[in-house]
């Protein structure tokens, strides 16, 4: 059975709750963050050939960082800022994050539930937005986002070779539209729930794929189990 291996200065556990600091911790195998934990900096690493899954139920984490193939599965608690890399992948369900940044090969996933103020994604990256909301959304170099559902509060920035796949039906796109010089997008979700997406800069719509039903259809329901199987 895995068991946690943490790297923290003992003679914290020992100060009163109001007295007691944010500390940094490495996870080498399966663990959970939990309501009451404050972190300073997480960093998750593999054991060959074990990988790494950390559970956050609760607590909070200033930076949180995952490597090798490890797993973030982020089902309450806060993290100011999570940096994805190599081949990792962040599950995002309920909780708030301030700011995301995958790349390296890395997925990111986005549930209903789960608020990232500063979503991004590039050099290589992947991220898959099922549900939930993010004020900003911004791919670059050779990453890859799928929008499924869910809200872009201000805007969806897309540049360099970055490819944004919108999958749904009913689509709109305004050039003269929105507040950020990109035209807007309308539509509806797969699910019928209607969508309203500021892009920010002129060159944004031309990396957006608009992928209509019913070929959608197949293709939502492949990706979400796909994606829900790796939870």
């Amino acid at each position: 059975m895995k068991t946690k291996v943490i790297t923290i200065l003992a003679a914290v556990m020992f100060l009163p709750l109001s007295q007691v600091q944010a500390v940094d911790i490495d996870f080498y195998s399966d663990a959970t963050i939990q309501d009451g934990d404050l972190y300073d900096l997480v960093r998750l690493y593999d054991t060959p050939p074990d990988h790494t899954t950390v559970d956050m139920t609760g607590g909070s984490v200033h930076n949180l960082r995952s490597y090798d193939s490890s797993i973030i599965n982020m089902t309450g608690g806060e993290i100011q800022t999570l940096e994805a890399f190599n081949m990792s992948t962040a599950n995002i369900s309920v909780g708030n994050v301030n700011s995301v940044f995958t790349w390296d090969k890395t997925t990111t996933n986005l549930y209903d539930g789960g608020s990232i103020f500063s979503l991004g994604a590039g050099v290589s990256g992947t991220v898959n937005m099922i549900g939930g909301n993010t004020e900003y959304l911004r791919a670059g170099d050779f990453s890859i986002v799928n929008l499924f559902g869910g809200t872009i509060n201000i805007y969806l920035n897309a540049w360099d070779s970055a490819t944004v796949n919108i999958y749904g039906y009913g689509f709109d796109y305004d050039p003269s539209a929105g507040n950020w010089n990109g035209g807007q997008l309308t539509g509806l979700w797969l699910d019928d729930t209607p969508f309203i997406i500021d892009l920010a800069g002129s060159g944004t719509y031309s990396h957006i794929n608009l992928v209509p039903e019913p070929g959608s259809l197949i293709l939502f329901a492949l990706g979400a189990f796909l994606i829900r199987r790796k939870k």
